[in-house]
C-alpha cells in the first residue's frame, strides 16, 4: 500500500468517526404500497444546513437502507428520486419496489430523502393561495402577476418564520450527499437516479467525480435544464400527431390531427370558451379555458408518458368538433391547486438551479410560437425574470466532460425530458453507455422488465449489448 492510499484510507476514517457520531441507524419494517414488507434500516444524520453563511444551524436527513444480499457487497447504490420534491422512501414503496430488492444482489440500496423531501422535510407550508376565477378563462399575464404576488408573500412569511430558503439548492443537495457516503463510511458510492435526480446526480459529478462507482440515469435533466425549451415541447407533440396518422397500424388513424391541434389552439386565442363536465360527485361544473389554460393543462397531464399521450388525439379531436369536455376537469385542477400554491422545496431548488442567459434569450423566442408556449415550465421562467430570488453561479449549469462509469437511458416517448437532449447530455460521458427505450416515456425504469434487468446487469459490471430497445408502443386511443 503507497503513502498516497493510507492518508486516503485514514481521511476516510476520521470522516466516519466524524459523522458516525451524528449518525443514527435503527431497525425499520418497511411496507411497500402493495403491502409488501422487509426488514430493512432507517438511519438520520445531521448536515449543515447552509454551509456558505457560516451558520452552524443544522437539518436532519433520513434515509431507508435495504441491506445487501451479497456476501461481498459493492458500493452502496443511493437512489435520487425526482422532483424536485419528490421522495426516494416514498419512491421505494411504489412500483419500483421490486427493483430497489433486486439491486440489493448487488449492494446496499440507499432510499435516500433528499433536504427539504418526505422524513428529511421541516420546512412550513406557505399558508397563501391564489383563487382564481373557475368559470371564467384566464389569461397567462393574470396567472404571472396573480401567482408572484402570492409567492412574494409566501417569501415574506417564510422569513419572518426564519426559513433559509437559500439553502434549498441542487449544490448543497449535492453536498448532502457526500455527507451520506462520509456518514456510511465508504470511499465510494454508486448513484441511480431519474429526472432531477439525474439533475442532482450531474452536480454530485461536478463536485465529487472520484467518489463514484457507477451510476445509472433515467429521463435525463442536464444542470441548464431546468428551463425547458418550447421548441422541444412543440417538436414533440407534432412527433405525436405524425405517429397517430397511422396509429401503428391499428383502425383507429388520425390522418389530420396536426393541422386540428393547431386550428384548436388557434381558436382559442381568438375567443376563449366555457366548458361543463361531470365531477366526481356526478354534479356538473363549469369552467372557463382560454389558450394558455388549455396550452397549461395538455402539457402537465398528456406528455409525461405514452399511457398519458395515447389520450391526446382523441381530445385534440373532439375538441376540434367544439367538445371540451373531457379537458375541462383538467383545466379545473390546475385553476385550484396547481398554479395557485407554491412548494417551498421544489420552488427554491428549481428557481436556484435558474437559467442561462442564452437559454433565456431561446425561450424568449421560442415561446409566443410554439404550440404549447413555455408551459412545460409552469410559469418558473416567468418567476425567474419577475422575482429578485438568487440562482447558483453559472458554473453550475456547465456540463463537463466526465470519467464516471454511466449507464444513461432516454425514452422515445418522453415529453418531459427529451430524447435529443438525452443524447447530447450522453456526449459528456467518456465512459458512459447512452440506451434509448423505443416507444418508453419519462418514468420508464418500470416499463419493462428488460430494463430492471439492464440496470441490475450493469451494476453488477456488464455492459449492455445495445444501444437501444424496442418496446411495444402504445396505440392511440
Amino acid at each position: 500500500m503507497n503513502l498516497k492510499t493510507v492518508f486516503f484510507s485514514i481521511f476516510i476514517l476520521s470522516q466516519a468517526i466524524v459523522f458516525g457520531q451524528q449518525l443514527q441507524i435503527e431497525p425499520y419494517l418497511f411496507i411497500s404500497r402493495a403491502k409488501d414488507t422487509v426488514q430493512a434500516e432507517l438511519g438520520t444524520f445531521n448536515v449543515l444546513e447552509d454551509r456558505r453563511n457560516g451558520s452552524n444551524d443544522s437539518i436532519k436527513l433520513s434515509f431507508v437502507r435495504f441491506t445487501s444480499t451479497n456476501p461481498n457487497p459493492g458500493s452502496p447504490i443511493v437512489y435520487l428520486a425526482g422532483g424536485p420534491g419528490g421522495s426516494g422512501i416514498a419512491t421505494a414503496k411504489g412500483n419500483r419496489f421490486a427493483l430497489f430488492m433486486k439491486l440489493r444482489e448487488v449492494a446496499d440500496v440507499i432510499a435516500f430523502d433528499q433536504r427539504g423531501t418526505g422524513i428529511s422535510n421541516s420546512l412550513p407550508n406557505c399558508p397563501y393561495y391564489t383563487i382564481f376565477d373557475l368559470e371564467r378563462a384566464i389569461d397567462k399575464a393574470e396567472y404571472v402577476q396573480k401567482s408572484t404576488e402570492n409567492i412574494a408573500k409566501c417569501l415574506e412569511f417564510w422569513a419572518k418564520e426564519n426559513v433559509n430558503l437559500n439553502a434549498y439548492n441542487t449544490t448543497e443537495s449535492a453536498k448532502d450527499i457526500d455527507a451520506l457516503r462520509m456518514a456510511l463510511g465508504v470511499p465510494k458510492i454508486s448513484i441511480w437516479g431519474i429526472s432531477y435526480g439525474s439533475h442532482l446526480a450531474f452536480e454530485y459529478i461536478r463536485l465529487f467525480e472520484d467518489h463514484i462507482d457507477k451510476m445509472v440515469l433515467a429521463s435525463l435533466e442536464g444542470p441548464y435544464e431546468t428551463i425547458k425549451l418550447p421548441k422541444r415541447t412543440e417538436d414533440f407533440v407534432f412527433q405525436i400527431a405524425a405517429l397517430a396518422k397511422d396509429n401503428y397500424g391499428s383502425e383507429k388513424k388520425y390522418p389530420h390531427l396536426k393541422e386540428k391541434i393547431i386550428a384548436v389552439h388557434e381558436r382559442l386565442k381568438n375567443k376563449p370558451i366555457s366548458s361543463t363536465y361531470l365531477n366526481r360527485s356526478g354534479i356538473p361544473d363549469s369552467v372557463g379555458i382560454s389558450n394558455f389554460e388549455l396550452q397549461s393543462a395538455i402539457a402537465t397531464f398528456y406528455l409525461k408518458n405514452p399511457t398519458d399521450s395515447k389520450k391526446l388525439p382523441k381530445i385534440y379531436s373532439q375538441m376540434y368538433d367544439g367538445n371540451f369536455s373531457e379537458i375541462a376537469e383538467d383545466v379545473m385542477v390546475m385553476k385550484r391547486y396547481i398554479y395557485s400554491r407554491v412548494s417551498p422545496m421544489s420552488f427554491a431548488m428549481d428557481m436556484q438551479s435558474g437559467i442561462s442567459e442564452k437559454r433565456q434569450k431561446q425561450v424568449a423566442r421560442q415561446m409566443d410560437t410554439s404550440i404549447l408556449g413555455s408551459t412545460i415550465n409552469f410559469l418558473l421562467y416567468e418567476w425567474m425574470i419577475a422575482l429578485d430570488f438568487p440562482q447558483l453561479p453559472n458554473e453550475f449549469r456547465e456540463l463537463e466532460s466526465n470519467q464516471v462509469n454511466a449507464l444513461l437511458l432516454s425514452g422515445s416517448m418522453d415529453g418531459r425530458t427529451y430524447l435529443g437532449d438525452g443524447v447530447e447530455i450522453a456526449k459528456k460521458f467518456d465512459h458512459g453507455k447512452h440506451v434509448i427505450i423505443e416507444n418508453a416515456g419519462h418514468d420508464l425504469y418500470m416499463q419493462s422488465p428488460v430494463i430492471g434487468e439492464m440496470v441490475l446487469d450493469f451494476f453488477k459490471g456488464k455492459q449492455p449489448n445495445g444501444d437501444s430497445i424496442v418496446l411495444e408502443p402504445t396505440v392511440f386511443e
